[in-house]
This record gives C-alpha cells, structure tokens and sequence, in this order.
C-alpha cells in the first residue's frame, strides 16, 4: 500500500490558452498527473508523519504577509534525474522564480526545516513532461523554446495537497495576502 505524503503547491492562475497549452503537454507526456493535479510549482516535497491540520496551520503561519506576485514562464528545460534515468521537461520562469525561491525559503523556516531536502535547491518550474528518452526530451525543448514560450501567470495561493500513489486530493487552499 503506498504511503500517504503531504505537499505545499502553488497552482498559478494562467489565461485560459495557456493553461490548456500546458494541460496538452502534460497530456502527451506526463499523463500520470495531469489529470490529478493543476499545473505548479512544488514548494514543499513530500513529507509524511504530519497531520493535515498541523500542516495547514503550520503553513498559513508561514505566509502571512505574503502577498500574491506574477511569474513569467519564458524557457522551457529538460533535466536529468540524477537519481534515476528520468529525464523531465521544465518550464522554468524568470520573473518570479526568486518570489518561488523566498517563499519556498519561508515554509522551510520553521516546524518544517527537518524535512527540506539536502543538497542544491531545485530551479522552481512546472514539469510538462517526463521519460527516458534525453534525446527526444532535448528535441521537445529545443521545440518549445524556439516557438517563442511567454506564458504569464499569477501566484495568488498556497494548495496543501495529499499524495497516496499516483492519488493527488486537494485539502487546503491558503489565499496569499490574507489577513488574520
């Protein structure tokens, strides 16, 4: 039976033609998850051990303040699992990915600080596909960027998502720049 992890995402608001860009790359190549949950940026990675109501409280301390802030998706990467022989493609921003970065920084911060993975951080980015094949990834790529990738969307929540297999279900939505 797989174990059930916790995750904190942020699901970006993008204009409807973008999003169902992304949605057919996923589709097409990362179909495990497209359908499960919205396109994001993990801030979080999978922990266990927690209750989803210390989680959500833990994490709803950590962004007061916070206000809501724009991303801008303008490359798209293939990257290699160092860990395995997946390789995945990116979208990766440049307006936005520092906000990514200190907010990622922020939930870390606190209660959760055991659970941040050793090593470099990962470049914040939306993974629109995954396999084994580096070539045809460089290829779908190499595709993309010369298509001329812009895609702008807003970061306005924090979504506390349970993980169990391939099961994703969305338990809490914090909206950034709430008062409490």
């Amino acid at each position: 039976m797989p174990a059930t992890t916790f995750l904190a995402l942020v699901c970006p608001e993008f204009a409807l033609a973008d999003y169902e860009q992304i949605q057919l790359w996923r589709r097409e190549h990362d179909a495990a998850l497209a359908d499960q949950v919205l396109p994001h940026f993990t801030l979080v990675f999978p922990v266990d051990g927690w209750k989803p109501g210390d989680l959500i409280r833990e994490t709803q301390t950590r962004l007061e303040g916070q206000k809501p802030f724009e991303i801008v998706l303008d490359r798209a990467v293939s990257h290699s699992n160092a860990d395995s022989e997946d390789v995945m493609e990116w979208l990766v921003p440049t307006i936005g990915r520092e906000a990514l970065s200190a907010l990622q920084d922020r939930l870390y911060a606190g209660a959760l600080a055991p659970e941040r993975r050793a090593g470099p951080a990962a470049m914040p980015h939306i993974t629109i596909g995954r396999g084994s094949d580096g070539a045809a990834s460089q290829v779908r790529v190499r595709d993309i960027n010369e298509a001329g990738l812009s895609m702008r969307c807003r970061a306005s929540a924090v979504q506390i998502v349970r993980q169990k297999g391939e099961r994703v279900k969305l338990l809490e939505r914090i909206e950034l720049g709430r008062e409490r």
